[in-house]
């Protein structure tokens, strides 16, 4: 790992994994500041008053709040989603992908439907939260590397409506190179982009 590579870790509050090795996975791009769930999950959704006007405002689609100012998840395809990622039960703090790593063969259309400029026209939101750490997979440095066990939904930004709920499991299996700083002793498994992307594209690409 390059001394910039560190640096930038270390700045960002990230500790720095040394048995990691060249072949472990950066942190994730993410947009911030992140928001952090609730304890318990909303009895109903509530709407906002207030229109989206930053990324982390769609973070609160996962925690039961709607925009219905926003663009409603009808009518032609490409349909643009956001997605966000809570990976810790020590600090579960959600935070919403500033990418997510598609095929290079997409149009343009569809790409920019996934790595969305405009929070404003996010017509849908996909959360992936952790519920649970199973079974060790490896040793990396101090910490224990385990099998997350994560919960996917997908939301309707303009209503609330919930499309799609399903139970996945973390595939990248690969260690960091770096985790927040202040991570407990074991960390999940992430669910990679390319599974994500397998989950969500029929709703992204299929017109309504």
């Amino acid at each position: 790992m390059s001394v910039a590579v560190v640096l930038v870790a270390v700045l960002a509050g990230y500790q720095v994994l040394g048995g990691a090795g060249s072949g472990g996975t950066p942190p994730a791009a993410w947009n911030s500041p992140s928001i952090a769930p609730s304890a318990s999950a909303p009895l109903a959704p509530r709407p906002s008053a207030a229109p989206v006007k930053r990324t982390d405002d769609l973070a609160q689609v996962c925690e039961g709040v709607f925009y219905p100012k926003s663009p409603r998840y009808t009518g032609r395809a490409p349909h643009q989603i956001s997605v966000g990622v809570t990976d810790s039960l020590t600090g579960p703090h959600r935070r919403i992908r500033a990418a997510v790593d598609i095929p290079d063969s997409l149009a343009k259309p569809l790409r920019d439907a996934w790595l969305p400029s405009d929070p404003a026209k996010s017509q849908l939101v996909a959360c992936v939260t952790l519920t649970k750490s199973g079974t060790p997979i490896r040793k990396c440095d101090t910490h224990q590397l385990a099998r997350g066990v994560y919960t996917l939904s997908l939301y309707e930004v303009a209503t609330g409506r919930r499309l799609l709920k399903k139970q996945l499991y973390g595939d990248a299996t690969t260690c960091p190179n770096a985790v927040p700083v202040g991570t407990a002793p074991t960390i999940a498994s992430t669910v990679s982009d390319k599974v994500l992307y397998q989950q969500l594209k029929n709703f992204v690409v299929a017109s309504r």
